[in-house]
This record gives C-alpha cells, structure tokens and sequence, in this order.
C-alpha cells in the first residue's frame, strides 16, 4: 500500500465559491438570448406569439434609480409600470405595423413586452415619473425615504 500525501493548492489558482443565484441568473440570460435569437428568425409568424424584449439599463444614485429602456415605435398609452416595493415591472405592446403585413421578411420584432427588476432597495411608488423621448422610456423611481443614503457624522471619542 502507498500513501498518497495531500498536494498543496496550485498558486494563483483560487477555489471560486459556488454562487447558485449567479448560476441561475446566467442560465436566464442564456435562455433570453436564445428564445430572441429564434423569434428575430421569424419562426413565430402570429400577432399574439412575438414577445420581445426591450434592452434596458438601470442607474443608481443616491436618491433614486433611473431605468432607460428602448422602445422605438411603443406608444405613451402601450406602456405600464407596476411597482412594488423593491419590484418593477415594465409591460408594454408593439402592434405590427399595416405596412408591415405584406412585408416579405420582419426582422424588428412586434408583440407584448414584459421585464421586470428586482432593486436593492423599495422605491415609492407616489413619486415614480415616466416618459417617452424619440423612442426611449426614461423611468424615474425615487427610493424610499428609509432607504435613501444620507452622509451622518460620527464623533470619533
């Protein structure tokens, strides 16, 4: 029999700690690519059927989060916002336009949109403003006055 001495870990090597939620979050982004990639193919052809996703960035700052999604060609009156404490929902429809049915290939895609965002902290919902600029939804969210960051003084004794 041998023995087999335990070998000291590779340097520069670091085990990486196993982050389900990061695993999960990359497994639904894979997914999202995957389902957009097969509906700008055109493999779904009915009205009802053509989700699509808006690309969309969130800010923060002290005060408030800031979320600018691109929706050319999305009306005033086919967008909503839900808030829900820390939870923001944009929901949203861009019809086919007339032009469009006749069209020998669609590559901008048409249908109901649905994204939703999961913030650090609660936003207050009394506050939020909306608006629509050549295309682009600007989506102010004030936090919570619980929640804003404030400097304070601490006395060092």
């Amino acid at each position: 029999m041998t023995s087999r001495t335990a070998r000291p870990p590779r340097r520069g090597i670091e085990a990486a700690r196993w982050d389900p939620i990061r695993d999960l979050i990359s497994l639904k982004e894979r997914l999202n690519r995957l389902l957009e990639s097969v509906q700008r193919r055109g493999d779904f052809s009915s009205d009802g059927l053509a989700g699509w996703m808006p690309p969309v960035d969130v800010r923060e700052n002290r005060e408030e989060f800031v979320l600018t999604a691109e929706v050319p060609g999305v009306r005033r009156e086919d967008v909503q916002i839900k808030v829900e404490g820390a939870i923001v929902t944009l929901q949203g429809r861009r019809a086919l336009e007339k032009e469009a049915r006749s069209a020998l290939r669609i590559e901008r895609p048409y249908g109901s949109f649905s994204r939703t965002f999961y913030l650090p902290a609660p936003v207050d919902g009394s506050l939020v403003d909306a608006r629509i600029r050549h295309g682009v939804l600007e989506v102010s969210l004030p936090k919570s006055a619980g929640s804003r960051v404030r400097p304070i003084k601490v006395q060092v004794h």
